[in-house]
This record gives structure tokens, sequence and C-alpha cells, in this order.
């Protein structure tokens, strides 16, 4: 199996889907078996897809093979947009660091601030991976994020802040926070806090 002769290009997106260790082989090797596993996935789990997908999609090979996990995934390209999505595989971690089955025990020990060192000693790799992986849980962005249960999150949380430091003759790296414009909920009045 080759991969593409096409370069990834700025603006790829993951579709990360729950396809099991087992059939992952298969899922690579046989187009038919893959449409029509994406066809089952769709119809489960339709808020992992892009809103184009249901308007066809292609086969667009398949990435490079990681480097950690020597592991391909198969990549699309919607008929509408023409935009190329990889297909990855929920049994391997966010950047192919690692297998979920060979970390979940470490990490949920992370919850008790069990430290890493200690973790390394019973799990192996060593302290730095163990805290890599636990800090590369909050790489995600909340911008994009699916949410499957909206009814779950805080109604009132509508507001951000951004955090920046001013360089420059006087500023000495003083660092100023933002609040963003939000609408309170209730009384849907504009709302708008500045401190320094």
């Amino acid at each position: 199996m080759t991969t593409v002769a096409h370069p990834p290009k700025k603006g790829y997106r993951t579709i990360r889907l729950p396809l099991a260790e087992s059939e992952y082989d298969r899922f690579l090797t046989d187009r038919s078996y893959a449409k029509d596993r994406l066809e089952e996935l769709y119809e489960e789990f339709a808020e992992l897809f892009p809103d184009a997908f249901p308007w066809g999609y292609a086969f667009f090979g398949y990435t490079e093979p990681s480097m950690k996990q020597q592991l391909l995934c198969r990549r699309i390209r919607l008929d509408q947009g023409r935009t190329v999505f990889t297909i990855a595989p929920a049994f391997v971690m966010l950047y192919m660091t690692g297998r979920t089955h060979d970390v979940d025990h470490a990490l949920f020990l992370r919850r008790f601030h069990v430290p890493c060192w200690a973790i390394a000693h019973v799990f192996g790799r060593d302290a730095m991976y163990w805290y890599r992986l636990e800090q590369g849980l909050g790489r995600f962005s909340l911008v994009g994020t699916t949410v499957k249960s909206p009814e779950h999150l805080p109604k009132d949380l509508v507001a951000d802040e951004k955090h920046s430091g001013l360089k420059g003759a006087g500023y000495n790296g003083f660092c100023g926070f933002c609040s963003t414009p939000f609408i309170e909920p209730e009384t849907s009045k504009f709302s708008s806090q500045l401190s320094a």
C-alpha cells in the first residue's frame, strides 16, 4: 500500500471515529468495507462528520505512516467544497502519542496526583512522556468542538478572556487582561469589562 503523492496542505481536518483496532487493517485495505463502515458510522454519529458529508465524498489516499505508531490514516475529499479530511481511529491518542489501551490506566492515576516518575516506574517510558501526554489533553480548542449534549453546558457561560503581553518603551512586559463583550442571558443587556 502506498501513500498518495498529494502533499498535505494547511486546512486538513480530522474526523476521529470509533473504529476497532481489529477492523482497522480491513478499513484501510478494502474500499467497499471502508465505504460501508463510514456510512454506518455516519448514521450513528452524524455530529462527528462535516455538514457536507451526505452530498458525497471520494477516497483521497492515505497519510504518511506516523513516526510514533507506524499507522496510516485514510483520507477523504468532500464533493462539496473539495475539503480533505483525515479519518483517524479513536484507539490512538491525539498526535499518535500512544494507544488508548496502553495509557488509560496511567492517565487515570494522574487524576489522583500520582507523580509522573511513579507512573513511569510502573508503566514504563519516562516521566516526561507521561507529563506531556497529560498536558496534550488540553490542546483542544473549544471552537469547532463537537457538542453531543448542549443541554449539559452551563447557560451563563457566554464570555471569554484575552491575555496579552505588551512590549515596547515603558511597558516592560506589562500583561493586560481584556474581557470580551458578552450578552447577559436573562436581561439581554450588552455588557463589557476592561481591567489591567
